[in-house]
């Protein structure tokens, strides 16, 4: 399994989905912070609330997406 390259705190967490480049998608959670931000340079950023974040995780859990990745 690849290692995702994270900076993670006690007040937030920076995680890059990729472990050879620097050009790839990531995503930061603050807990001072009410959304999510998802992306990257090329392919722009997505922002969620993190009541949204919360109810997409659930459904990951759930096995929902798991036909289509």
């Amino acid at each position: 399994m690849t290692k995702l390259k994270s900076d993670i705190t006690n007040k937030y967490i920076n995680m890059i989905f990729c472990a050879r480049c620097k050009n790839c998608p990531s995503i930061h959670i603050d807990k001072d912070k009410d959304e999510i931000l998802i992306g990257g340079k090329e392919e722009g950023y997505t922002k969620f609330t993190k009541e949204q974040f919360v109810l997409f995780m659930e459904q990951i859990k759930k096995g929902i997406f798991d036909g289509y990745v």
